[in-house]
């Protein structure tokens, strides 16, 4: 008797899988560690080019979502986006560092993953206006006040993840190179949210936001470069944990 086809294990080198439709699933999740983070920075660029007198660097990325902004479909669709596909690639990246011999894949990927499930959240529960402190305006809806409480646990995401990575890959050798990088971008990340934090009113305030958003958004697309470099060495046949 043929043995159940799922209880056929894949082959695999080093976590990541070398055939059949689970390697495709898993390049896609990969994938969208880039397209998600490229998405996201695409949407707050358009968005904030499209609001009357303001730069990229003029308004806050909550803000840019809000019912009284200009278009702000484009900046709901970058959290959606960027959401979704931060959920995928924290799926691939478990895939990836479970398979090897160094102690699972960690905290670092569900971190990554619950992080993708609170920008959801928080794109869904939007600001009530476009600039943070409008005037003459009523107090905050129940869920503007969600959405502050949600971005508030992605801003401590960012940073736990980021040295949650750092942790495991330093017991890898494969990434053992790569835990320098992610604790420089982990402090690099804090040090720009406690900026932000100490005046979130500010003129500078929506700069310091964009760029502590997208140093990890920038580790997390090199992460998804390698994966997919490594699924393509595998799928040739090459060692994949070179």
């Amino acid at each position: 008797m043929a043995p159940c086809a799922e209880l056929v294990p894949e082959p695999s080198q080093n976590g990541v899988v070398v055939n059949g439709w689970r390697r495709a699933v898993f390049r896609l999740g990969a994938a969208a560690g880039i397209a998600g983070p490229a998405a996201f920075t695409g949407a707050w660029i358009t968005s904030s080019l499209r609001q009357t007198r303001q730069g990229p660097g003029g308004l806050q990325l909550s803000g840019l979502a809000a019912a009284d902004a200009r278009d702000p479909w484009i900046m709901l669709a970058g959290f959606l986006v960027l959401g979704g596909c931060t959920v995928a690639f924290g799926a691939a990246l478990r895939q990836a560092l479970r398979g090897n011999d160094t102690g699972g894949a960690g905290p670092g990927p569900a971190l990554i993953q619950g992080a993708g499930l609170l920008t959801v959240a928080a794109g869904l529960l939007r600001r009530d206006h476009l600039l943070l402190n409008a005037p003459g305006e009523p107090g905050a809806s129940w869920h503007s006040t969600a959405h502050d409480a949600i971005s508030g646990l992605v801003y401590v995401n960012l940073v736990a993840a980021q040295l949650a990575l750092a942790w495991r890959f330093g017991r890898d050798p494969a990434w053992r190179h790569w835990r320098p990088w992610l604790l420089a971008s982990a402090a690099a990340t804090g040090v720009l949210l406690i900026a932000y934090a100490a005046d979130v009113s500010g003129p500078a305030a929506a700069i310091w936001q964009r760029a502590a958003v997208t140093v990890p958004q920038a580790a997390v697309a090199a992460i998804a470069a390698r994966l997919m470099w490594r699924a393509g060495r595998a799928g040739q046949g090459a060692p994949a944990s070179g």
